[in-house]
């Protein structure tokens, strides 16, 4: 197993896992103890906590007595999550670091896949995996992306794949050696919501890495978590996009025909993630954020769909269309329902191991 087997013969630990934290003690606690249980042990889990001023720190205060491949430190002021992020990134002294939210769940064999494959591939500079996300009773709502087999990428290869959305590409489901940030800096926090998905192309597009079939996590969505509290679609999200890429093909150190070709990728369509958010925000009678985004639309270059939705908008609010705001969303909620029922038949089991983590939270 090289690098691993080694790795076992000490009690040091190996890979670093990032958890920057607000407020959210329960979900954090989930999160720490899928760290530890890890088949591979050799780890360190380092809590970032951004001010809570709750019981984070008990919560991990408890876990740390138990455990001692927790720290913690609490920051005294909410310094933002991807600051923090790059905060605990900068503190990483082991081989290899993971990022992890703190509302979000590993597999238990996720570092044990990184690490043999980092062994069988010494060059690669990361390992990914496909992960999935559930909501809180454990329905899929988006499956894992399909990984039959595992594959080396040399330099530059697994970025395209990724844009593409045939590589995974979710930091929570990637292990990196620490020497990328050397590589590729920290993650820019000046592209809003693009930033992780920056910080992941970037170190994709500049060094080789392993792609590992399985599921590496889950990621929760639910009311507080990024899924459900997105910031609109706007025309700002062209600009990050076009600021993110120009990092990339702006680096000499990545291939020129990886360069080229992100030079010439267009800009994703934004409209299907508008169009979500504007149904969500009307059966939350959120009038003011559905207005928003159909005006987003339109500086994403969409205009008729955004005269349209606009007009839905209106309706629903100065015509106090209750009705009609029942019918998009129980027209939504079917749709979205037959979808997770299909999903959760294929797919349901991959998101089993996380029971025995739901099961902590109500004993403790």
């Amino acid at each position: 197993m090289g690098e691993v087997s080694q790795a076992q013969l000490s009690s040091a630990p190996v890979v670093t896992t990032v958890i920057p934290t607000f407020r959210r003690p329960r979900l954090l606690r989930r999160a720490i103890l899928s760290v530890l249980g890890q088949t591979f042990p050799h780890v360190r889990v380092c809590v970032y906590d951004n001010a809570s001023g709750d019981g984070t720190e008990a919560v991990v205060a408890e876990l740390m007595r138990h455990d001692a491949r927790v720290r913690y430190y609490r920051h005294q002021e909410n310094i933002g999550s991807y600051p923090n992020f790059n905060y605990g990134l900068r503190e990483v002294v082991t081989p290899y670091l993971s990022l992890l939210s703190d509302d979000d769940v590993l597999a238990p064999r996720f570092y044990e896949h990184a690490l043999r494959a980092f062994a069988r591939y010494p060059e690669s500079m990361f390992v990914c995996m496909p992960t999935m996300v559930v909501d809180a009773t454990l329905r899929v709502l988006s499956p894992p992306i399909p990984v039959k087999q595992e594959q080396f990428y040399r330099q530059g290869e697994a970025v395209t794949g990724m844009l593409a959305g045939a590589v995974p590409g979710t930091w929570t489901g990637i292990v990196f050696r620490r020497d990328v940030c050397d590589g590729v800096g920290f993650i820019d926090t000046t592209v809003g919501p693009h930033a992780d998905g920056a910080f992941v192309y970037h170190v994709a597009a500049r060094f080789p890495g392993v792609v590992v079939p399985g599921v590496a996590a889950v990621l929760m969505s639910h009311e507080q978590s990024v899924s459900g509290t997105s910031i609109p679609v706007t025309g700002e999200w062209v600009n990050w996009w076009h600021s993110m890429m120009k990092a990339i093909y702006e680096d000499s150190q990545v291939p020129e025909h990886v360069r080229r070709a992100i030079k010439e990728r267009p800009v994703p369509n934004y409209l299907y993630i508008g169009l979500k958010q504007v149904g969500r925000a009307l059966a939350r009678r959120e009038y003011a954020y559905a207005s928003r985004v159909a005006i987003g639309i339109r500086e994403c270059n969409h205009p008729l769909v955004s005269v349209l939705l606009s007009g839905l908008v209106w309706c629903c609010y100065r015509l106090h269309a209750d009705s009609l705001v029942r019918f998009v969303n129980i027209a939504r909620q079917c749709v979205l329902n037959r979808k997770i029922d299909f999903l959760c038949k294929q797919y349901g089991v991959q998101a089993e191991f996380v029971r025995q983590y739901m099961q902590d939270d109500v004993t403790t």
